[in-house]
């Protein structure tokens, strides 16, 4: 053979032997993990199993529902075979993150080749079955059982078209398994006990989290972010590809996932009985409106506000503006105790109660015409 040849043979070795090292796939498998719930402030750590084909440095990462980074836990050049990192619960700065779900990245790389295991944007999202609803007036808990992590909403309410009248759980996260959530009994206002009305309505309703989910801290009841810099972001995998679905809350960002605090207030000067009540006659001016942090994606996306008297709808304006005032006729009721309750329907399913609690005084004569 001539030298010329041999060249090109060595070449086209040499070429194979490349190519065949930069097909060999740095793999990380076989990845579990010890304690998905965990307390840091009780020095509690949870731990990431996986498995490494070959040698390499290693990072276990932690990021928030907004996809923010909380920490890195760096542990340099790792061997081949089964290995483990540990999260201790704090954030970048050392401090304990709010009781909430993370989500952990796992990066493997050497000088050719590098790898990434994140399930975020691959699982979870999916509506979860609810069983086994229980009101527990006892022990003062609503019980039920989530067949896998979610993200759990729990609103009360009245039956058969009745009013929203209090959100307990706010699309706070929750491991799978049998769960049990206090509750006082009252509405959201504080005016109402509901808890043995006959019309009573739980709503719950759940979004599965992704399989790489570990929940710090003690049950929260809503969503809780830590102070967190955003330009420090969880680069996203080539997500399902589905439309958005209107009213499927696991399609909106996550800050904007939450009810709206509303606020039902008389517009007019009006005196209290012993027990609380307002004192009114004739028509009475009720004041819509909404806390300043909530105003701007409430007004964004558009809403309802809907008006019921003792539980019973009287009202609604098809299209929500802020402040807004109903004038109720306090005359079609009769004299005595009476509840008054608004609801602020999102045109993205997010919702607002509030409900005043009045004395309707006698009936005001009828005007000569």
């Amino acid at each position: 053979m001539s030298r010329s040849n041999w060249v090109k043979l060595f070449s086209y070795s040499a070429a194979l032997a490349l190519s065949s090292v930069a097909t060999q796939a740095l793999e990380i498998t076989q990845v579990s993990v010890e304690n998905q719930v965990f307390d840091p402030l009780r020095g509690e750590q949870a731990s990431v199993r996986f498995n490494l084909d070959e040698p390499a440095l290693v990072a276990l990462k932690l990021y928030d529902g907004r996809d923010r980074l909380v920490r890195v836990v760096d542990a340099g050049k790792v061997e081949a075979g089964q290995q483990q990192l540990s999260w201790d619960g704090l954030d970048l700065r050392g401090r304990p993150v709010p009781a909430e779900a993370y989500s952990y990245t796992l990066n493997a790389s050497t000088d050719v080749r590098s790898v990434t295991h994140d399930l975020t944007d691959l699982s979870g999202g999916e509506i979860v079955e609810v069983r086994d609803v229980h009101w527990d007036k006892e022990t003062g808990q609503i019980r039920y059982h989530l067949s896998q992590p979610a993200r759990v909403s729990i609103r009360v309410g009245l039956k058969e078209g009745g009013p929203l009248l209090r959100t307990l759980l706010d699309w706070a996260p929750r491991p799978a398994g049998a769960q049990a959530e206090s509750w006082d009994g009252w509405d959201e206002s504080q005016v109402l006990k509901i808890d043995e009305h006959p019309q009573l309505n739980l709503a719950i309703t759940a979004y599965g989290l992704a399989e790489n989910t570990l929940f710090a801290g003690s049950k929260p009841q809503r969503v809780n972010f830590a102070d967190l810099p955003a330009d420090n972001q969880r680069e996203k995998v080539k997500q399902r590809q589905r439309s958005k679905r209107m009213y499927h809350h696991t399609d909106q960002p996550l800050e904007s996932r939450g009810d709206i605090e509303t606020s039902l207030t008389l517009g007019v000067e009006a005196e209290r009985d012993s027990e609380g009540r307002w004192l009114v006659s004739g028509k009475v001016p009720l004041r819509l409106d909404v806390a300043q942090k909530d105003r701007e994606r409430l007004l964004a996306q558009r809403f309802e506000p809907v008006f019921y008297v003792d539980g019973i709808f009287a009202f609604e304006n098809e299209v929500g503006f802020l402040p807004m005032t109903w004038q109720w006729d306090s005359r079609r009721v009769s004299e005595g105790e009476h509840f008054i309750t608004v609801n602020v329907r999102g045109y993205e399913g997010n919702f607002g109660t509030a409900t005043l609690k009045v004395w309707v005084q006698p009936k005001s004569p009828e005007p000569v015409r």
